[in-house]
């Protein structure tokens, strides 16, 4: 039987049909792929930074356990129960401190040592050592042990009070823990403040730390003894920044604005300097007069 006309049109339309259909995941997939792959160079850049972030963050985070690990292990339990007030260098460098942090604690150590607490407040001392030897400790009759060495302390009290402001080398050789370094030093910085207002500029003497400051401050005294100041309205610049608190900068200033304004009536009118705050300005005051 013959197909007519219109029959051999729907059926080749239904051919067409299919194969679009066929064809159209094709067409799409390669859409989709050509869109994903049209990414820029800026993109790609950050893409891989973020990666590289990421990766540097847990590499960095592990380390930081591994090496947190490794600090902890380094400290040893005492092998047996032992009196801290005995303990040498060595034997605290045999417990994983180093040998700076050993001595430190052995300088400490000639003031006594009472109870742990005494322990745990050095600073120098870590928390996982600590923890290691405290249950290892003892202290037998504290205060006898001690005895002896705090009545040679208070007989060197009422011996050597130096004043700080005119003792002189020789004086500040009498004091358990000056040499003629901090005894030359101590003259020396003097010379160049003027005098000290407060025992703690000890502490910006070279070398002076926190642990030999407290040896020896009870050891001096501060007597109202004047100062030496310099004038704002008659120093010259090379006058004012010899100073060891006065910079260059700050002397400078100061002689500028007293030649453009005239003399000084008050003290605060340096603070018109845009280098002079309030903290510089309290620290240089008492070398500082009319």
């Amino acid at each position: 039987m013959p197909i007519s006309k219109r029959n051999r049109r729907a059926i080749l339309a239904l051919i067409v049909l299919v194969v679009i259909v066929s064809f159209l995941p094709r067409l799409l997939a390669g859409a989709a792929h050509f869109e994903d792959t049209d990414i820029s160079f800026e993109e790609l850049k950050i893409t891989e930074s973020n990666l590289v972030e990421r990766q540097e963050f847990w590499a960095k985070k592990k380390r930081k356990k591994i090496d947190k690990n490794a600090y902890k292990k380094r400290f040893k339990k005492p092998k047996s129960k032992f009196d801290p007030n005995t303990y040498t260098q060595s034997d605290w460098m045999a417990l994983g401190l180093s040998e700076k942090q050993a001595a430190i604690v052995v300088k400490l150590s000639e003031r006594g040592f009472n109870s742990n607490a005494d322990l745990k407040r050095i600073y120098v001392l870590p928390e996982p050592a600590y923890e290691l030897l405290k249950d290892s400790t003892f202290y037998p009759n504290p205060i006898s042990i001690l005895s002896d060495q705090r009545k040679e302390k208070s007989e060197d009290k009422k011996k050597f009070h130096v004043s700080l402001n005119s003792g002189t080398e020789d004086d500040f050789l009498k004091i358990r823990g000056i040499g003629p370094y901090f005894s030359k030093r101590i003259v020396g910085y003097r010379e160049k403040l003027g005098g000290y207002t407060h025992k703690e500029q000890l502490l910006e003497l070279w070398k002076m730390d926190l642990i030999k400051y407290q040896e020896i401050e009870e050891f001096i005294v501060l007597n109202d003894e004047p100062i030496r100041k310099l004038s704002i309205n008659t120093a010259t610049l090379d006058n004012l920044s010899s100073h060891p608190y006065i910079s260059f900068n700050v002397a400078n200033s100061i002689v500028k604005m007293r030649e453009q304004t005239g003399k000084y009536t008050e003290l605060k009118e340096i603070k018109r300097s845009k280098l002079i705050d309030e903290v510089t300005f309290v620290k240089i005051e008492p070398y500082l007069t009319l």
